[in-house]
């Protein structure tokens, strides 16, 4: 891939808002100047994922990944970086150069042309749903359930006609060839070798990615023909599992709302958003994959299920319920009477008694009781056991007040006492806090390289500071470099984000944040890191003074502990000499450190000036030990 010009990127970086696009997959609250989440790269119950406008970048303290917007899309969506670019210039309405390779630029060009076939697609089944004679009982169908104009047109219904390669003449009319409407799931190829549409006589309804983009179709008959519903097979772009219908149009209700309400299908979904229950999606009909669950804590971790009150459904909602509660989400069910599934109580009884129903969904724990006890599955120890069994996950991380009231519930609905239900949760902690003492390997890893870096000295501190300072205005690195010398810092990675700074500062509209894409994963995730903090003050200059004093303080505290370690070894040697040399030494260090406890300015930097006269008088015809930096 050849290389885009950096002012185009950065005209693209500019247009694209960092808080718009993360919202799209990420429930953001404002903080301050900031905004908060929980983050998509890793399961956290205290969001610690942050997105900073004034610099377009965003960092999450607990697994500490960190970047710019064109970071943030190759990480969540698996893009390059000439992917997300493309992606968001697009959205922007900025023209790339064509760069790419000839066999990018030929993979580019087939997406492309997949997706549209999709959209060609789907504006043949809207045309014949509109217009065409054959789709009269489909119109007639759709009537019947109550869906109006409008909501028909926010979700693109269509209509497959009977025929059996009515979408695939159309479509190579368009010029569509047969292998590309193949590859989009939309023909089927038979023994003798001709193709066939999959969608025959069904009302169609289109299904977006979280970006809108149409990724395949669900198709329902008019009739007793089985399947009832159809989906389009597993595609480059499509997976039911991964997929959730109508994210697109429900990710600003979600937000607003602060949860989101998972129903099984299409109809569910579009008659909720016309009764303006609009944070509804569906799984497609299909149980709840873990796939979906990450999807949906990318939204909200609020998450109120209102699967079919039938025997499947229930047996779906519980296991959906678990993936969630696994992850990390707030779940919780509502009870639809009478076995009806969300679109028929809508249609019956309208939003106010559905919003009412939404408002008193169960707990997890009281929905599993409630389904065990309706079973007669309470009866034996056994079966008593096994109730606690599938409830007490929901319940070891809750406390307080909450726990209480869950251990009275589980013990009335087993008619049990509360010191035999508790006994048993006690029990079953034990035997959880046993497994949770050998976390994997990577978890680990993960844990002691945050605490690492927490736990770095004052002068690994100061140094952050002081690289937080240059990335803002990298005219102070001169004064660095005057007061610390060529390679003012201990920390490798730091003096390799130093370095870069200065080398960028010279061109022309420098801005931090703009350096993200020409550094590494690690160190893309330090700048991240140090622009999301705030400086402690407006004087940059007293600032900066402040911590080259610290990191000077840093560097004479790490030589009073080599002289002390020196001076334990000479002592075992005998050797007088380099003995009472040390100690002299350490008596100045010691004297400078009194001085600056002290706040005797005038006396501190007496004693400074004699240490380095004393340091230069040490290194003559030793220059391979010159500590000039002190």
């Amino acid at each position: 891939m050849g290389l885009v010009p950096e002012e185009t990127i950065e005209t693209v970086r500019l247009r694209s808002d960092i808080v718009n696009v993360i919202s799209r997959y990420v429930q953001l609250q404002k903080k301050g100047k900031n905004y908060l989440g929980s983050c998509p790269f890793h399961d956290e119950r205290t969001p610690s994922f942050t997105v900073t406008p004034e610099k377009q970048i965003f960092h999450c303290f607990g697994c500490n990944v960190g970047g710019d917007v064109f970071k943030f899309l190759m990480l969540k969506d698996n893009l390059s970086f000439f992917e997300a670019l493309k992606a968001l210039a697009e959205q922007a309405g900025v023209a790339l150069p064509s760069l790419d390779s000839p066999a990018a630029q030929e993979r580019d060009t087939r997406r492309d042309k997949l997706r549209q076939v999709n959209n060609l697609a789907k504006e043949f089944f809207l045309n014949n749903l509109q217009h065409h004679e054959a789709a009269a009982a489909a119109r007639q169908y759709l009537h019947g359930r109550g869906l109006t104009a409008e909501v028909l047109e926010r979700f693109q219904i269509g209509f497959a006609l009977p025929g059996w390669n009515s979408l695939l003449e159309h479509l190579v009319k368009k010029g569509c060839q047969q292998q590309e409407i193949a590859d989009a799931g939309l023909i089927i190829q038979a023994e003798t070798g001709r193709y066939y549409d999959r969608f025959r006589n069904r009302v169609m309804f289109p299904i977006w990615d979280a970006a809108g983009r149409v990724v395949g179709f669900g198709g329902r008959v008019l009739d007793d023909t089985l399947p009832k519903y159809l989906n389009s097979p597993e595609t480059a772009f499509f997976s039911k599992g991964r997929t959730l219908y109508g994210l697109h149009q429900a990710r600003q209700s979600i937000r607003e709302k602060g949860c989101i309400i998972v129903v099984e299908g299409y109809m569910d979904v579009i008659t909720s958003h016309q009764y303006g229950i609009a944070n509804t999606v569906a799984s497609l009909g299909t149980a709840l994959t873990v796939e979906h669950g990450r999807v949906l804590m990318n939204y909200s971790r609020n998450v109120i299920f209102a699967y079919d009150a039938d025997a499947a459904g229930v047996a779906a909602t519980i296991r959906g319920l678990d993936i969630l509660q696994e992850l990390g989400c707030e779940v919780s069910v509502v009870s639809i009477p009478d076995g009806k599934d969300p679109d028929d109580f809508l249609r019956k009884h309208g939003a106010g008694p559905w919003e009412a129903l939404i408002g008193q969904a169960s707990t997890l724990i009281e929905y599993k009781l409630q389904h065990a006890v309706k079973l007669g599955n309470v009866k034996t120890v056994t079966e008593k056991l096994e109730v606690m069994r599938q409830v007490f996950p929901s319940l070891a991380a809750k406390g307080g007040v909450e726990r209480e009231v869950s251990l009275n519930k589980i013990a009335r609905a087993l008619s049990l006492s509360w010191e035999t239900v508790a006994g048993e949760l006690k029990k079953y902690e034990k035997s959880l806090n046993k497994k949770r003492l050998a976390p994997d390997k990577s978890t680990v890893n993960k844990n002691h390289a945050i605490f690492k870096e927490d736990k770095c000295d004052p002068r690994e501190k100061s140094e952050a500071m002081l690289l937080r300072l240059v990335l803002d205005d990298p005219a102070l690195g001169k004064t660095i470099l005057a007061e610390m010398g060529e390679i003012p810092f201990k920390n490798d990675n730091y003096q390799r984000i130093f370095e870069k700074c200065l080398e960028l500062y010279n061109k022309p509209g420098y801005r931090p944040e703009g350096m993200l894409n020409i550094l590494d994963n690690n160190d893309q995730n330090l700048v991240s890191r140090l622009l999301t903090q705030d400086l402690p003050g407006k004087n940059a200059a007293k600032i900066m003074k402040s911590y080259i004093e610290s990191v000077h303080r840093g560097i004479r505290q790490g030589r009073r502990d080599e002289i002390l370690e020196e001076i334990r070894v000479l002592e075992k040697t005998g050797d007088h000499l380099h003995y009472n040399e040390l100690l002299r030494e350490l008596a100045i260090l010691k004297s400078i450190d009194a001085a600056e406890k002290a706040g005797d300015r005038d006396r501190t930097a007496a004693l400074l000036h004699k240490y380095s006269e004393y340091i230069n008088a040490a290194n003559v015809g030793q220059p391979g030990e010159r500590r000039d930096d002190i």
